[in-house]
C-alpha cells in the first residue's frame, strides 16, 4: 500500500506569501479565525494542504470569551 497524503498544514512567514501561494495554487485566502493571543489566522487550502499566516494587525473578528457555569443554571436553581 501506498501512502497518501491526508493533511499538510504549514505556516508561511507572513500574509503576503500566503497571497502569493493561494495565487500559484488557484485558491482564495479565507480567515480562519483567531490564536489564544489574538492574532488573525489566514488560511489557503487545495486538496490536502493546507498554508496559513498570522496577521500582524489587530483580529478583525474578535470574539469574546464568556464563560458560563453550568451549576448556576442547573435543576437546583429553578
Amino acid at each position: 500500500m501506498t501512502p497518501r497524503t491526508v493533511c499538510d498544514i504549514r505556516e508561511l512567514p507572513s500574509l503576503r506569501a500566503l497571497s502569493a501561494w493561494a495565487g500559484s495554487h488557484g485558491t482564495r485566502v479565507r480567515y480562519l479565525g483567531p490564536t489564544l493571543e489574538g492574532e488573525p489566522v489566514w488560511g489557503a487550502t487545495r486538496g490536502p494542504v493546507t498554508r496559513v499566516a498570522r496577521g500582524s494587525r489587530p483580529d478583525p473578528h474578535p470574539v469574546p470569551l464568556v464563560w458560563s457555569s453550568p451549576l448556576a443554571h442547573g435543576p437546583a436553581n429553578r
